[in-house]
């Protein structure tokens, strides 16, 4: 493998980057990465001395949108953010690409179906309609649009064209947003060409099928001791890790609790914002319970935002979003000395769902817990219940004294 060789100032300017993201609460783990990125580009930059830095910027990113698709976007966040380092204001928002009137419209009606209809969640709906903008982008460069000319070969080959260097788990997503449009159309009265509708809906998730990873239960039990409580960033962390290991909960969850949300003389707590759109009441343990009083009595900053955990550096008092609270589990994941090959915080909530049904409770009182709309979700988790399956377990079949398979004559 061949050295690169990167020369002082461009070294100079990766330390100057590399502290700017540390004072702003990014993880060590994303500066290093963001840092690949901005090498890269600081390299390819004498090539454009007569350009200025948003030039440049702009140069590089397009450039890096055809060679590498699957890192560009962490690529684009890197430099951005490199940006407002050198030029202390934000990246100027591109000239927004003219849209097609006629399309947009049609667009506007699938979101409003998608949200008051089929009542699934904003974000969810915006994703599919930029999914669906893309394809009906490259369908209107090909021929004029027309719902019934669109056929599923039509879809294959957007695709094929389009889509190739994504997942396939991301392809069959994409796939099933364009046949939600035209089950929308469908709707709508429209005539569609059949052949879109016997497209699969999604690849086939074989890990579904799988055990649901989990934690080792001696480490899940000991995560919230891992945080230094005798600092206010640890106290913090500390009622974090708590919140997955002991209700439950979603990342999204867990960023978007409020102080009004907890009711004190019951010891509950309700969960908004969920997957189902739907509200749950959940009981707060002891040990959850007075972590967070600690938390709210001690060290949480005065401010008037009323979610529960806020920043403590850079804009102190602010709200924490999903990807800090995914650091906070991050960081104490490398404290653990294990190796945990998943770092995010998904698992602490299977790890807890296991737990809370290999307790004795029933597969709905685990769901309801969980925020599980169908029990089919929940399933999974009773896979996972050793014990049970241990009583289950027919003995190792013996013969004349010697241990080993028992063949019927």
């Amino acid at each position: 493998m061949s050295t690169i060789k990167v020369t002082s100032e461009v070294m100079q300017q990766i330390e100057t980057y590399n502290k700017f993201m540390l004072a702003r609460e990014y993880t060590v783990l994303t500066a290093h990465g963001y840092s690949t990125y901005l090498s890269r580009f600081l390299r390819w930059t004498p090539r454009n001395n007569g350009c200025i830095l948003q030039e440049s910027i702009s140069g590089f990113l397009d450039e890096e949108l055809i060679c590498n698709p699957r890192t560009y976007k962490y690529c684009r966040a890197a430099l951005y953010l490199y940006f407002m380092m050198v030029e202390n204001r934000k990246f100027p928002k591109r000239k927004p690409k003219e849209r097609n009137h006629e399309i947009e419209v049609i667009l506007k009606q699938f979101y409003d179906y998608s949200v008051t209809i089929k009542r699934i969640k904003p974000d969810s709906a915006t994703w599919e309609l930029s999914c669906v903008r893309s394809f009906l982008e490259y369908i209107t460069d090909i021929m004029p649009f027309c719902s019934e000319n669109i056929t599923a070969h039509d879809i294959r080959k957007f695709v094929i064209d389009r889509l190739s260097h994504i997942a396939d788990s991301s392809k069959g997503r994409s796939i099933t947003a364009i046949r939600n449009f035209f089950r929308f159309q469908k709707f709508e009265k429209k005539p569609i060409h059949e052949s879109i509708f016997r497209l699969p809906l999604s690849p086939a998730v074989w890990k579904n099928a799988s055990f649901p990873t989990t934690i080792d239960e001696e480490i899940f039990n000991c995560l919230h001791e891992i945080p230094d409580d005798s600092t206010p960033t640890g106290k913090r962390d500390c009622c974090i890790i708590l919140c997955f290991t002991e209700l439950a909960l979603r990342c999204i969850e867990v960023a978007s609790l409020e102080l009004d949300d907890f009711n004190w003389r019951e010891g509950s707590v309700i969960i908004k914002n969920t997957k189902n759109s739907s509200d749950r009441k959940l009981p707060i343990s002891e040990k959850l319970g007075r972590a967070i009083i600690e938390y709210l009595k001690l060290v949480r900053p005065k401010t008037s935002n009323r979610i529960l955990f806020v920043r403590f550096k850079r804009t102190c008092g602010e709200p924490m979003g999903c990807s800090q609270i995914r650091g906070v589990v991050r960081r104490v994941y490398l404290k653990t000395g294990t190796d945990i090959k998943s770092t995010g915080t998904h698992i602490l909530r299977r790890t807890a769902a296991t737990k809370i049904y290999n307790a004795g409770n029933s597969l709905k009182m685990t769901a309801d817990i969980l925020g599980h709309e169908c029990l089919d979700s929940t399933v999974r988790y009773t896979k996972a219940d050793i014990n049970s399956l241990y009583e289950v377990a027919s003995p190792w079949p013996e013969k004349a004294g010697k241990v080993g398979v028992h063949y019927a004559k």
